[in-house]
């Protein structure tokens, strides 16, 4: 069974009950305001304002003390009052600041002063009128004495007539009204703003056949290229499925037969070189027998055909590569690295692979010598 209230605990009507959570909400992030520092405007003193401010501001309180009968004053004193009159206005620009922003304005009304000026104990203006009376103090001090302007910036230089309304930047500023009308002129507009590019589209029938043409004869090219890819693709997965798995001992055999195989080659290759060397020496000596004769001929046209097949090959891949250069250049592209004419044709001829080379040193026709009898056989014994 719950116990009933006390009569004491019980509130009166308008009155909170005492056993209820009290609720206070407050703003967790501020802003502190009155500790701003407002960066000041141009004008007298802008190169040292904090300075020409406090100057100005001595000479206003001596002025004051001047009118209501003081013929001097200490500096402590002087200092004790710019004090005040500091925290004074702190308080004031304060209360100023705050009935801007809470009506989120950002610029100052009258209604801000007037509130500023009730807040500080200043009901009217009335109050101000017996600190306007300066006594018998001559008009030449009270106007304060400045020194020579400083030198204004010169004007930027006019580029409306050059760069013409669509690139200048002055109808962008002009539209913005939120830019204040001492804010510099905006760059031109090409400097910070991109510029749509749009392509021009063909609009003749006859062009655009030619065009559609040649699209579907180069999509033809292209299609009839990817399924030759494929078909050799097709045949090579077969060849490789139809060739049994090898060991690891025959796969090892098969490299060092191939690395012999190329050694014996290169072997080859020397003492031929070196025996056709000796051939030539002895030609061009005059001291070469008929078997001399007849292998340096047959050298010289094997070597001639050789050029001649290197030189019909390279003359058709310069063809090739000039079209493709054309090409890549009319689609804006950048020109292809080649290599070039000595670099290609050693390429060309050391293109057979040291199996093909010995297949075709086998299936050649040797001279065979025996007794100063020659004749030819088609294959090595």
């Amino acid at each position: 069974m719950k116990r009933p209230h006390e009569h004491t605990s019980v509130p009166t009507y308008g009155q909170p009950h005492p056993k209820k959570a009290k609720v206070s909400r407050q703003l967790h992030h501020t802003q502190p305001v009155a500790h701003l520092v407002e960066p000041l405007g141009g004008g007298f003193g802008a190169s040292g304002d904090q300075e020409f401010i406090h100057t100005q501001l001595r000479r206003a309180i001596a002025i004051q003390c001047r009118g209501i009968g003081f013929a001097s004053a200490r500096p402590e004193a002087v200092e004790s009052m710019v004090g005040l009159v500091d925290e004074f206005m702190s308080n004031f620009t304060t209360q100023l600041r705050t009935a801007m922003t809470s009506a989120r304005r950002t610029t100052l009304l009258p209604h801000d002063y007037i509130h500023a000026l009730k807040a500080v104990g200043i009901p009217g203006s009335g109050a101000l009128e017996q600190h306007l009376d300066t006594g018998d103090v001559p008009h030449s001090l009270l106007q304060p004495i400045f020194g020579p302007p400083e030198p204004a910036d010169p004007p930027p230089p006019d580029l409306e007539g050059m760069l013409g309304p669509e690139l200048s930047g002055r109808a962008e500023k002009e539209t913005r009204k939120y830019i204040p009308e001492h804010f510099p002129a905006f760059p031109p507009k090409h400097t910070w703003k991109a510029t749509p590019v749009y392509a021009q589209r063909e609009v003749n029938p006859h062009a655009i056949r030619e065009m559609a043409a040649k699209e579907g004869i180069e999509a033809e090219k292209s299609l009839r290229k990817l399924m030759e890819k494929k078909k050799e693709g097709e045949r090579l997965r077969k060849a490789a499925r139809a060739q049994p798995r090898r060991s690891a001992r025959a796969v090892k055999r098969e490299k060092l037969w191939k690395a012999a195989l190329k050694e014996a080659l290169e072997e080859e290759d020397v003492e031929e070189e070196r025996a056709m060397k000796a051939i030539k020496d002895r030609v061009e000596s005059g001291y070469a027998n008929d078997a001399d004769n007849t292998i340096y001929d047959e050298e010289k046209k094997r070597t001639e055909m050789m050029d001649k097949e290197t030189d019909d090959e390279w003359k058709r891949v310069e063809k090739e590569w000039k079209l493709e250069d054309t090409k890549a250049k009319n689609n804006g592209q950048a020109p292809i690295k080649r290599l070039s004419e000595e670099e290609w044709k050693k390429q060309w001829k050391n293109r057979i692979s040291p199996e093909q080379k010995m297949e075709r040193r086998i299936q050649q026709r040797v001279t065979v010598n025996y007794g100063c009898k020659f004749w030819r056989k088609n294959a090595r014994d």
